[in-house]
């Protein structure tokens, strides 16, 4: 009879750690998707809560995801490898919920990815060409801008976007280190341009830009009035800008959620982070500092230079179309912003902000989507394939490539079955956090030789600091969830959301299942494999 195979595929991962503790920072950033949930986070806000509770509720929201990203980031430093929760959950809390929860993550990255996509020329270059043409006022770009937003043009951009990822993150994490650390200085200039522009400006001037620009396409001298007209029609009105209660600044929790509290990415590539306590402290609550800091700003300085009831009413058009009345642009954040930047070159630089800002995250999903195969494979629940590394370059090549394979297949459902494009995985997401908050609370009590030797066995009064934290995250996150469940202004439900995310645990559930029987048929008992971590 032969020999049983060995646990792990090999004894050395083939992973190299090289992200340090401010790359860590920005790809953390990056991974939030920051500008393109952006949008909506302001737009959904602002349709739940009066405009005077945004500010406020932002505050208070970037505190309490406090909870969920030093979640994240601690158990990551107590199993620093790559995989994402896949690793983490399974050895502290059960197999089954690892990789249902990473099954989870692997989909809807994987479909954001393709996300990315669509929206990168359909939103991104749109938008970009869109606030250049009016500025300069060129007719040309602006029907560029509207072209660009068509489902072939978007299919064929989306693709070579995604392509270049593919390219980008196929020649190892350390040359993308650096491609990620000049764009991020380009985009960080192009927000100080945006927010010195929005600084400068007040309501009058901004009245006077928009009514310049847009007047021609939208039948009207003043549209600024115009719109605010319109939403007053429609049943909007000053109990939606003015007076919150403390009920507000919570409702701004769920809406906050789809950008804020994600600055976690680092966790799916623990295995090759350097320094890792530093680098996932710094990424995880640095990040979240600069990303909710940054929100709130913004937050302030749109209100400040359009005007409150402008900003809540234009938002308020975003639900509630209103007929008679053509508005060429929408009220997204970026496009509002960008048209007081009527310098060429400098608003050029503000969208290039906007593009990496928001798009930059397509690769932090491609990568850590491959972490996630890797570990699967590395455990030898799916195929070994996936575990293989390039020696040339230190990247999961099969992994990255089987990534954009899936997310290409997913673009093509986006474009062409307009359905899809409604579908919210922010619930779904949520559902892999609360499983990973369940193992915070349990791990220091199901591996307490593991947790004492972790370097995060701290306690509060006896009770292990984690297991607090867990409990938080797991809090705020039902809170959102009692929101998306019980307010459908939130949009997190609808039937082909729920449906998806069935159908995604279903799959996972058989593919686990499956993965189980496959490791028995070839000898491995697969509780060995859980009871210790994965080599370096």
């Amino acid at each position: 009879m032969g020999e049983a195979p060995s646990i792990f595929v090999r004894r050395s991962s083939g992973l190299v750690r090289e992200v340090y503790p401010k790359d860590s920072f920005i790809y953390n950033i990056y991974f939030t998707a920051y500008f393109t949930a952006l949008v909506f986070v302001y737009l959904i806000a602002l349709y739940v809560v009066p405009a005077e509770a945004l500010v406020p509720g932002l505050i208070l929201s970037t505190f309490l995801f406090t909870f969920q990203v030093l979640v994240y980031s601690l158990m990551s430093i107590a199993m620093p490898r790559s995989g994402g929760d896949y690793v983490i959950i399974s050895r502290a809390l059960h197999p089954f919920l690892g990789f249902i929860s990473s099954w989870n993550w692997f989909i809807w990255l994987a479909f954001w990815f393709a996300f990315g996509g669509y929206t990168f020329s359909s939103v991104a270059l749109s938008t970009m060409f869109l606030t250049l043409g009016l500025v300069t006022g060129n007719p040309s770009l602006v029907s560029i801008g509207d072209m660009l937003a068509e489902p072939i043009p978007a299919l064929i951009v989306g693709t070579l976007i995604m392509l270049a990822f593919l390219v980008m993150t196929s020649f190892g994490l350390g040359r993308f280190i650096k491609i990620q650390l000049i764009t991020f200085i380009i985009g960080f200039i192009g927000i100080l341009i945006s927010a010195v522009y929005l600084a400068l400006c007040d309501p009058k001037t901004y009245a006077e830009t928009l009514n310049r620009l847009i007047s021609q396409y939208a039948g009207t001298p003043d549209p600024y009035n115009a719109i605010i007209n319109a939403a007053k029609g429609l049943g909007w009105g000053p109990e939606r800008v003015y007076g919150y209660t403390a009920e507000h600044l919570i409702k701004v929790l769920p809406a906050a959620y789809l950008a804020v509290p994600w600055t976690m990415g680092t966790v799916f590539i623990a295995g090759e982070v350097s320094q890792p306590k530093r680098a996932q402290l710094i990424g995880g609550i640095g990040g979240l500092a600069f990303i909710g800091g940054l929100t709130v700003i913004l937050a302030f300085l749109l209100e400040k230079a359009m005007g409150i009831e402008f900003f809540s009413a234009f938002s308020y058009l975003f639900y509630n179309p209103p007929q008679g009345l053509s508005i060429p642009i929408k009220p997204y954040f970026n496009t509002l912003a960008f048209l007081i930047i009527e310098n060429p070159f400098l608003n050029i630089w503000a969208n290039l902000g906007f593009i990496f800002l928001g798009w930059m995250y397509m690769a932090q999903n491609l990568l850590n989507d491959s972490r996630l195969l890797f570990a699967w494979s590395f455990d030898r629940l799916i195929p070994e394939k996936f575990a293989e590394v390039s020696e040339r370059f230190k990247s999961p090549i099969y992994a990255l490539l089987t990534v954009f394979i899936i997310a290409e297949v997913f673009l093509f459902a986006i474009i062409f079955v307009p359905e899809l494009q409604v579908i919210s995985s922010i619930m779904a997401l949520s559902f892999s956090v609360i499983i990973m908050s369940l193992a915070a609370i349990f791990f220091p009590y199901r591996k307490r030789d593991l947790f004492e030797r972790s370097g995060i066995s701290w306690r509060v009064a006896g009770i292990p600091l984690i297991s607090l934290l867990g409990l938080a995250s797991l809090i705020v996150n039902l809170i959102s969830n009692y929101y998306w469940i019980t307010d459908p202004n939130y949009g997190a439900v609808n039937d082909i959301s729920v449906m998806a995310m069935l159908l995604v645990i279903v799959v996972g559930i058989l593919i686990y299942v499956l993965g189980i029987y496959r490791l028995k048929r070839r000898g491995i008992e697969p509780s060995k494999i859980y009871t210790e971590l994965p080599p370096v």
